[in-house]
C-alpha cells in the first residue's frame, strides 16, 4: 500500500459519508463516539484514522474496502439484488435526508397501501395490513 494510498484515507472515509448523507455527529453518534471532534479531525486530516474508530464506523454501512484501499468492494448482498430493488436502493440514497425520513414515515405508517384503487392502487384491508381469506383481487 503506498503512502499516498495510507494519506487520502481521510478524503475517502469523508466521500463514503457524504454519499450515506451522514452528517459527522450523526455519523459519530451511530459509532459510538462521545463527541464527533475525534471523526472531525479525521476527516479533516488533522489525526490519523485509528482502526477502532473505522470498525465502529462498519455501522453506517460505509464502503470499508473502499475507505482503506480505494477500491469498491461491493458487499456481496448488494451484488444480489435483482435490478428493480437496486434501482429502488440507488433512487432511496440519491434522495434528501428529509424527504428519505418523509419516505420511510409514510411506509412505516402504511400510507402506501391505503391508496385508492382508481389511481391504479391495491387497496389492503383488515388488521395490521393482513388481509382475510387468499383471494387476491385488483
Amino acid at each position: 500500500m503506498s503512502i499516498d494510498l495510507v494519506d487520502s484515507i481521510h478524503l475517502r472515509l469523508r466521500e463514503e459519508l457524504e454519499r450515506l448523507g451522514y452528517k459527522l455527529a450523526a455519523a459519530a453518534r451511530a459509532a459510538g463516539e462521545t463527541s464527533s471532534q475525534r471523526l472531525k479531525d479525521v476527516v479533516t486530516g488533522r489525526q490519523k484514522c485509528p482502526a477502532d474508530l473505522l470498525a465502529r464506523l462498519a455501522v453506517t454501512r460505509i464502503d470499508l474496502a473502499y475507505v482503506l484501499t480505494g477500491e469498491r468492494g461491493g458487499s456481496a448482498r448488494d451484488l444480489e439484488l435483482p435490478a428493480d430493488e437496486q434501482l429502488l436502493l440507488d433512487s432511496y440514497r440519491g434522495l434528501s435526508a428529509a424527504r428519505r425520513k418523509q419516505l420511510l414515515a409514510s411506509l412505516l405508517a402504511g400510507d402506501v397501501a391505503k391508496k385508492s384503487t382508481k389511481a391504479g392502487g391495491v387497496v389492503v384491508s383488515g388488521s395490521g395490513n393482513r388481509a382475510a381469506g387468499r383471494d387476491y383481487h385488483e
